[in-house]
Parts: structure tokens; sequence; C-alpha cells
């Protein structure tokens, strides 16, 4: 399979020959520049017309290598007062743009890139000036800087994906610009997609890396008919759910908690919904969304397999507007509105319904005269605010809130089962839980433009995390269990960062981050066995670990057709007073302006957070999840990854890519035995060395290729991606323990989305097919009897963990969708079909040991669900 990344990658090289006919290497160091353009004249064999009275006044300075004539000759003229206007394949001008040396001036060339409908700033919008061949890439207020530009008129180019291009001709003169991008229209015929400008903002220099507007993602299916930007990521490389329909996202093969999820820059601990059904990230709620896949810059940190960075909406600047769903799932709202001229505000919310529909508390009564209230009660919300306000033309400032929380709360007799007729009635037995689950933060961030070279962005945070578990249990007529858990992890954090706008070349970034981690955990039970015989329970643990952090990273621009990223991440961890530097390095390598470019990268990775669970406990599920610090006990895990891979298009609106990874990682905590049951009431308890006990520390490695690819025309869409990877882990084991298949190893992972606009119509179908989870399979059974009772066990002999597979996994999904307009308002009504195959997938394998066999008891997947939802924008 990998001879065929090699053979793809000389494909894309040989389909841009036309870039390849020549090559040149220029290195000039202060050469007078009249000296400098023979020299290239005779070795490239090109016609250069200059003025001679006016170039020898001049020195250059430059190192070339490549097959461009026009970027060689931009690099012998690079911060001189020419341009190169082409006059055919063989005869290049220079023509001055000022003629007297003493009235040439240079400045800083910037200017801030926003959305011409909303006012919102455009993150990772692309600015270039073509005859210079330099470029900037916005930063996270949509500013840019390009240093070094002399006076006088240049052409401009703006672009954002899923935006139209700005292509004019702006003066020079140190006055910060304002580049108004709108968006490209979707009409009901359809969209036609135009090819973007060299260098754009989404060929960036890290590979791996996912980066598009929301509005881009909201045409792919998301998770049950609903926009939801997880799911919808998933039809992506690399990129896979833990489960079916629910369970954490995982790339690369990592675990779910190798992820790093930031709101506004703020991170956030567990961004499920509906026990991982659904996620927080609401598409329509944000406006910019990075994913970086294994390799990400050295300005974050924390995990070690990706980056989910994701920017709240600023609100409507222009005027107000209004939009509304509900779905098979919930219902929600988004409100945007300017405050004043300067000021914007933006306020989301959504709730599930169904314990609106069926009622959450149920009176029961039976024959004998015995009634009872039993509760099925179950709902989740989310809230998102942000204020939005600059003082001036240099300042901004904004305030961000979410709360989002899950509540379960259920009373049912002991014995419940699918049979209703004896569900709806009083028990004598009985259980009770209630959970609340939930993440919040609120954080404040300034930005100041300190002058043309510097702007700072400083965040201050609170973000938190905790679930609560209350349970009661009535197995018998005089036993019962009645418990509360509670575990919560707290983050207070202060961050500040600096963009320096050294040079054309040199756009260096650095910053610092301190935070405050606060670990709470407690207990309280009351076990009573028997009238008299009782037994109290009542821990508690607070743990607090600070974390500081500083990284510098600089984006250096030796030619127009390279990108070099180098950066390092220093951060130092309370817990066990751990010091740990992270190198890393990306590259971009431009082969071809408008169809190749070639990406690297080689970075290191540190986390001080592991997730572990109780995985003994039977009374407890949701709270004996828990994050746990790093101490002298358990050091922080590492990993090192080499990616490489590139993007061609080799025609209007077709984008394929290709990136091949190879990844290792140490001292990630594995589970000590794979094939524990849960078979103690309590468990080990809060106590860290009791959860630890179950887990040894190991090593995990992986590799992979990733293909994708992106057509649209007109019409049609189409995104498909295939992946061929394994992921292995082992303990650390000093006698040498075997690699064996990593808890979510799945070697072969293809998609496919296929959609067709007709009129007002939008049709599409979505295939998705993986290789089976890896699973511990029994081979043998034994007896085990008690010597002093005699009481014999049947216990099943497992001769290593994750030996078996699951089957492949196979769904096809059908989605159409609706727009019109009515009541003043744009409708958009859509349908979805979840498995239209209605293959119920095996997900899940137990077994029994009192089994006449020993065979597997599948659990099966969804069946088919017709799924709907309906949407209203008003402005």
């Amino acid at each position: 399979m990998y001879r065929v990344v090699i053979i793809f990658h000389l494909l894309c090289v040989a389909g841009s020959t036309d870039a390849l006919a020549q090559s040149y290497r220029v290195n000039e160091q202060q050469a007078p520049l009249t000296e400098a353009l023979s020299r290239f004249t005779v070795q490239s064999g090109v016609d250069v017309v200059f003025s001679r009275t006016q170039v020898e006044k001049w020195t250059t300075t430059c190192a070339y290598e490549g097959s461009s004539t026009r970027d060689a000759l931009v690099c012998l003229l690079s911060d001189l007062p020419f341009r190169v206007q082409e006059i055919s394949r063989s005869q290049f001008v220079l023509i001055p743009l000022l003629t007297d040396p003493k009235r040439i001036r240079s400045h800083v060339l910037s200017g801030f890139v926003v959305d011409a409908t909303s006012g919102e700033s455009l993150i990772g919008a692309h600015v270039q000036l073509p005859e210079m061949g330099a470029g900037a890439v916005t930063n996270e207020a949509g500013y840019f800087a390009l240093p070094g530009v002399t006076s006088g008129k240049r052409r401009l180019v703006g672009s954002y994906l899923g935006f139209e291009t700005v292509d004019s001709l702006v003066t020079v003169d140190g006055r910060a610009l304002s580049l108004a991008l709108k968006p490209r229209p979707v009409t009901v015929e359809g969209v036609t997609v135009e090819s973007t400008p060299a260098l754009r903002a989404d060929l960036d220099t890290t590979p791996g890396l996912v980066s598009m507007p929301p509005a881009n993602l909201r045409e792919l299916p998301g998770a049950l008919g609903s926009n939801d930007v997880l799911e919808t990521l998933r039809w992506l490389p690399g990129i896979e759910r833990a489960g079916e329909a629910t369970g954490g996202l995982m790339i690369r093969g990592s675990g779910p908690d190798q992820n790093l999820y930031l709101i506004d820059g703020v991170p956030i601990y567990h961004p499920w919904h509906a026990f991982s059904l659904v996620s927080t990230f609401q598409t329509g709620t944000f406006k910019d969304i990075h994913l970086y896949r294994g390799a990400f810059p050295a300005e974050y940190g924390g995990r070690l397999s990706a980056v989910l960075d994701a920017e709240l909406r600023d609100g409507g600047r222009s005027e107000p507007h209004v939009q509304a769903g509900i779905n098979a799932l919930h219902g929600r709202f988004l409100i945007e509105t300017p405050v004043t001229p300067r000021s914007s505000f933006m306020l989301s919310g959504r709730r599930s319904y169904i314990d609106r529909l069926i009622g959450s508390r149920h009176p029961v009564s039976d024959g004998a005269g015995r009634r009872d209230t039993l509760r099925t009660g179950y709902y989740f919300y989310d809230w998102s605010a942000k204020f939005s306000y600059r003082p001036d033309e240099k300042s901004s400032l904004s305030l961000s809130w979410y709360s989002g929380r899950d509540v379960l709360d259920l009373r049912l007799p002991f014995d419940v089962s699918l049979d209703f007729s004896s569900f709806l009635r009083p028990a004598d037995l009985f259980f009770e839980v209630d959970q609340s689950w939930g993440n919040r933060l609120v954080s404040a961030r300034f930005q100041r433009l300190l002058s043309e070279r510097l702007f700072l962005t400083t965040i201050l945070y609170e973000s938190r995390y905790d679930a609560e578990e209350g349970t009661f249990i009535r197995p018998t007529q005089t036993a019962s269990v009645a418990s509360s858990y509670q575990v919560s992890v707290q983050d207070l954090g202060l961050r500040a960062d600096m963009d320096w706008y050294l040079s054309l070349r040199h756009h260096i970034r650095f910053g610092a981050q301190w935070v405050e981690r606060r670990f709470h955990s407690d207990v309280n039970a009351l076990l009573t066995y028997s009238p008299g015989f009782d037994e109290i329970i009542d821990e508690q643990i607070e743990v607090e670990r600070p974390e500081i952090a500083a990284y510098i990273q600089d984006l250096w621009r030796p030619t127009p057709r390279w990108r070099v990223l180098p950066g390092v991440r220093v951060s130092y961890f309370g817990g066990g007073r751990y010091l740990r530097a992270a190198p890393r390095l990306n590259a971009q390598f431009v082969v071809h302006p408008e169809r190749l470019s070639l990406r690297a990268a080689a970075t290191t990775q540190v986390q001080y957070l592991q997730r572990i669970q109780d995985r003994q406990a039977r009374l407890y599920d949701l709270v004996s999840s828990r994050w746990v610090p790093a101490d002298s006990a358990v050091p922080p895990s590492r990993s090192g990854q080499l990616t490489t891979g590139l993007e061609y298009q080799p025609i209007r609106g077709l984008t394929l890519t290709t990136d091949v990874y190879v990844r290792r990682s140490r001292n990630v905590l594995l589970p000590d035995n794979g094939f524990q049951a849960r078979d103690e009431l309590l468990g080990s308890g809060i106590e860290v060395s009791g959860l630890l006990a179950q887990y040894v520390s190991g090593n995990e490695r992986s590799r992979g290729l990733e293909l994708g690819l992106d057509y649209q025309h007109v019409r049609w869409r189409i995104v498909a991606s295939f992946t061929r990877s394994r992921t292995e882990d082992r303990p650390e084991d000093p006698d040498g323990a075997p690699w064996r298949p990593a808890r979510f190893d799945t070697p072969r992972n293809a998609s496919v989305v296929v959609q067709r606009a007709s009129g007002a119509w939008l049709w599409g179908i979505s295939t998705l097919w993986r290789s089976g989870f890896p699973v511990t399979e029994p081979t043998g059974r034994f007896v085990s009897t008690h010597p002093a009772t005699g009481e014999t066990t049947l216990i099943l002999h497992v001769p290593e963990d994750n030996n078996g597979r699951l089957p492949n996994y196979f769904r096809a999904d059908v989605h159409t969708s609706y727009r019109f307009r009515a009541w003043n308002a744009d409708w958009k009504a859509g349908i979805d079909i979840f498995n239209t195959t209605i293959r119920r997938n095996t997900v899940f394998q137990s077994f029994n040991a009192s089994d006449p066999i020993i065979a597997p008891r599948n659990r099966k997947g969804l069946p088919l669900i017709p799924l709907f939802e309906i949407e209203v924008n008003l402005r």
C-alpha cells in the first residue's frame, strides 16, 4: 500500500512538468543588481529588459532554487523599488516604482480582513502581493502585516475559502487597510467553485491541517440529522468515532483523551452530549474551525494527538440575524445583533425535548392499591454567548461564555425489562439514578495592535467540568445502597501571545501560559446489608497542579515557494516538577503555484493529564471516568511524529490530498486486564492509587496512509477518504512484551459523500466502511474451587488482550433538503434516513463462562432511523 503513495507522489509531480522544465539556482549576497541580472540572463536564457542607470545604484541578496523564472526575478528584486512585467515566456521588463532613491520609503502594509456582510474578522485569510511574491495569513483578530513594502501603488489580493476573492490596487503609505470579502453566494442552482490564488490560506505549512469555514462543513452530513462539527469531521481522512453513532473522536488511532478541544482559546474537557451522541460544537455557532491532526504548531500543547480550535461568532455588526431550527433530537436558536456601531452580541441555545414529549414522571398503581411515581427524565442543553467591543481601530475586547449540561433522572423497577407491562408498575425492589455532567467556561480576551509590527493577544479564563452521580438501589427487602459521587476538574488560566512581523520573510509568534488546575473527588455512601448492619463511606480528595508553558515559533519564507515553521514549546508541571521541551518543525514547498504543494513535519508533544476509569465498580459509571494529573508515580506522556503529505489540484474544483505519518508514544496508561469485569460494587474508591492499580504504563506506535478527495463543481460535490493504518500498544515489560492491536485500531477505513443540487433541492448519499474494532476473546475456561467451601467458579481463559476483532462495519445514509422563502424568511427543510440498508452492525461482544459453548453475545447497532430538520433564517 505504501508503494502507492510513492507512485502517487511521482504522478503528481509529473503532472506539473511545466513547472519543472528548467531549474534555476541563484545565490547572491550584496551583489550589484546589474551584475546579478546579467548572470541570471546567461543562466536562464531569457531576456530581462531594464534601465542600467536606474538599476546600477542597487544591490541584491537572494537565495533561490526552483523552476519559475518569475519567482527567481522576484527574489532578486526583493525589497527593491522594481516590479516584474512578463512580456512573453522569454522576455521580462523591470519597471521602477520610483525613480529617485531619496524619495523611496518602506512601510508596513497592514490591516484587517473582515466579512463584508457581518463585519466579523476572518481568521486565516490570505493576503498577497503577487508582484513581490509576498503574502501573509491573518491572525485571530483578522490582522495581517507585510513589512518592508515600498511606497506607491501595489496590487493586493485577498482570499478566503468560501468567499469571493478581492483583487485591487492599493496605495502603500503606512495607513492600515480594511479588506471586506463577500461570502460566495449559494444559489438554488448550486455553487460554481472557482480556483483560489496560489499559496491559499488552507495550504498551510502544517500537514494534516483541516481549516474551513463552518458554512462549508454544514453541507456535509452531521450527527443523526443535526449540524455537528465533530460528526461532520469524520468524513475526512484519519478521523473516526469510538462507536457507531456515539463515542469520542479518534484521530490517527489515538484515544479520545489525547485530543485538545478549544472554544475561543479555552480548553473544554468533555465536548459531548447524550452519551456522546452529539457534541457541544454546533456548526452554526462558530465562525472558524481549525483541526490539527498529529502535527501542530508550538503555540498548542497539552495533548498528544490532535487540536480542535474553534472560534465563536462575534455577532452581526451590520444587521440583526436570527436563526432557529428543530430536528429529531433538539431545538436550537441563534441571535446576532449589533449593540452599538462598535459592539455586537451573539446568543445561542439548544435543548433536547424528548422529556417534554414522553414526560419525566409516571404515576403508576396496581390492583392492590399500591401507588408509586416512576421517573424517566433526561435532557441536555447548551448556552453560548459572546460580546465583542472595539474601542478603537487598534483594540478589541470580547467576553465569551459557554454552559452545557446533561441531566438524567431515573426511578425504575429493579428487574426492569423491555416488557412495558412490567415496566409501569409499583415495585418493592427498585433503583434510582440521578446523574448530571457538564462544562462551563468564561473568558475575557483583549487584543491590541501595539505597533504596525507587534500585535498582542491576552486571554483570562476559567473552565470547569464536573459530574455528579447519585444512586439508590434496593435489591432485596432488607438491603439497600445509597451513594453520592462527585468529580470535577477546574482550570484557571492566563495566556498572552505576541505576533511580531519582523519582515516579509519572518513572522515570529511567541507567548506564555499559566494554568492552575484543581481536581476534586468525593463520595458519600451508606451500604445497608441487613437491619443493624451498615457501612458508611465518606472520602474526599482535593489536588492542585500548576502548569507553566512558553513557546516561540517563526514562520519563515526563504523564497516565494518555501514556508518553514520551526518552533519549540517548554512547559513545567507542578506534579512531579516536570520540565519538558517539545521542538517542532513544519515545512511547505509549492511545486506548482496553482496545483501542487508538498508538506512535511517532525514534531514532539507532551501530555500531563490522562483519563482513566474505575473498571471494577458496578455501582458507578459516569463519575468513575476521571482525569489524572502527572506526578512522581505517573510520568507525563510523550510522543513524536513524522508526517509528510501533498495537496494536488489537477483541475478546477478537484483537490487530492495524501498524508503519511509515523508516531511513537510512551508513558501511556493502558488497562492491566482488557477482560476485566465489573465485579465489585464500589470498586477501588476515589483514591488515585486504587485506580492506577488497574492500569500499567505502556508504549504506543501507529503508522498510516491517508487519501482524500474533494470535488466541487456547479451542482456536484463529492468528498471521499481512505485510510490504511495500524495502531499498536504494549505494556512496559522488561521481558519485552509483544506489540498488540490497540483499543481503537482499525486497519482500513473508507467513506464517500456524494451530493447534487437540483434547483432548490439538495440530494445526497453517504457511505461508511471500516474494519471492526479489536476485542478480547477467551480461548477456553477452567474451574476454580474454593478450598474452604468447595464452591466452584467457572473462569474464562484469555491468553492476550485484543486477540480478536468485531465484524467489519458498513452503513449507508440518504439525505435531502429543500430551500425556499416564505413569510419574509429563508427556510430549509431536510430529511435524513440513517442506515438505509437496515444492516445491524455488531458494535459490542461479551462472553459468559456459564454458557454451554463459549460464543460471543453480540450487541447490535442502530436500525434504520428516519430523521428530520427544519431551519429558518431571519434578517
